[in-house]
């Protein structure tokens, strides 16, 4: 096969499989007005909305890494409706249908989702030659004009995908909400990255040992009991 005529077909399946840089829109848990109120008990509320990077349409290339790598990308809405204030990891535990689960930290969770960037040096291949001739024995082009546009393709597709990649994770990082504090009546916003293929309920449940609404609160630690006697009856 001709040298030129093998580059060529070469160039054309890079561009068929592997298509052009993906960009990444922001996902803005707060923009969002279909959040599923959750069956949480005790003070703090969870709304929840699955297929996060679905619900717009530029994410495809991360969707596609969302379902090859088996996570779920869940934006949730979290009132704290306690007077005190409460941390999210330490004092709730999250459920999926009946099982306790953890949440991958947002930047593993970027790291997996990411797009690839170094398969676009590929593009190197994807330069035109205006005019000319070509051997129809050998295959061999002559005169005409040589345009390299494939550096320009390749630093276009690279720089495109590390810049959606960066989006992804600065807003990944922005709604983590490992160890975040709720404060009194606070509303959060937050993007959970869960390890998981199929969908079920969510809710939050207080952690053992958190002190409910109504419910005294217990004596620090070495503090000494109440074990005042009580007043004798007055003597006549």
């Amino acid at each position: 096969m001709p040298p030129r005529f093998t580059t060529l077909m070469a160039a054309g399946w890079l561009a068929f499989t592997t298509g052009c840089a993906g960009s990444y829109q922001l996902i803005r848990p707060k923009s969002i007005n279909t959040y599923t109120p959750s069956a949480s008990t005790g003070p703090v509320s969870l709304e929840y909305q699955f297929d996060a990077l679905r619900l717009r349409h530029a994410n495809k290339k991360y969707v596609k890494k969302e379902d090859k790598f088996g996570y779920r990308v869940v934006a949730v809405k979290v009132t704290n409706n306690w007077d005190r204030e409460v941390n999210f990891t330490r004092d709730l535990n999250l459920l999926y249908g009946e099982r306790s689960i953890g949440i991958v930290p947002s930047a593993v969770a970027a790291h997996d989702l990411r797009q690839g960037v170094a398969i676009y040096l590929l593009y190197l291949l994807l330069n035109v030659q205006v005019g000319g001739t070509t051997d129809p024995r050998t295959g061999q082009a002559s005169g005409g004009t040589f345009l390299p546009t494939g550096p320009f393709i390749t630093g276009g597709n690279m720089l495109g995908a590390s810049g959606a990649n960066a989006n992804l994770r600065k807003e990944f990082a922005a709604y983590d909400l490992t160890n975040r504090v709720l404060k009194p009546g606070e509303t959060a916003y937050g993007i959970l990255s869960l390890r998981e293929t199929a969908v079920a309920p969510i809710r939050l449940e207080p952690r053992a040992g958190l002190v409910q609404p109504g419910l005294p609160t217990p004596p620090p630690a070495g503090a000494l009991p109440d074990t005042a006697p009580a007043s004798a009856p007055a003597s006549r």
